[in-house]
């Protein structure tokens, strides 16, 4: 795990919840006000970028950027393999970094998220 990083407990238990329909995964969150490239250096060198197809620049409502990476942490060729992956996430959406459908995203923070994943 990335040095300094703290367990969030909220998003970690908003995760879960959102797993449910995906029992073999485990997930947790954990965040950082570290800035999203140190964490992301961090990971480039213990973890291989996966980078789903597609244009990964979006802006939020207000107009800030949204970075994400993710992270394969085993030697699986893909994240749909992969038993152990992260997602970096800044800032960090509440609701598992995800947009409800049609809605607004949940609470913004300011921090980097580090989304773990794990599959039984």
């Amino acid at each position: 795990m990335y040095p300094g990083a703290k367990l969030d407990r909220a998003g970690t238990d908003e995760a879960k919840a959102a797993a449910l329909a995906q029992s073999e995964l485990e997930v947790t969150v954990y965040t950082t006000s570290d800035p999203f490239d140190r964490v992301y250096g961090f990971f480039a060198k213990n973890g291989r970028e996966f980078k789903p197809i597609g244009s990964r620049v979006r802006k939020l409502p207000n107009g800030q950027d949204l970075r994400d990476a993710f992270f394969i942490l085993d030697d699986a060729g893909s994240l749909t393999v992969s038993k152990l992956w992260v997602k970096l996430q800044r800032p960090y959406l509440g609701q598992y970094g995800l947009v409800r459908r049609g809605g607004p995203p949940g609470a913004i923070r300011d921090v980097t998220a580090i989304i773990l994943t794990k599959k039984k």
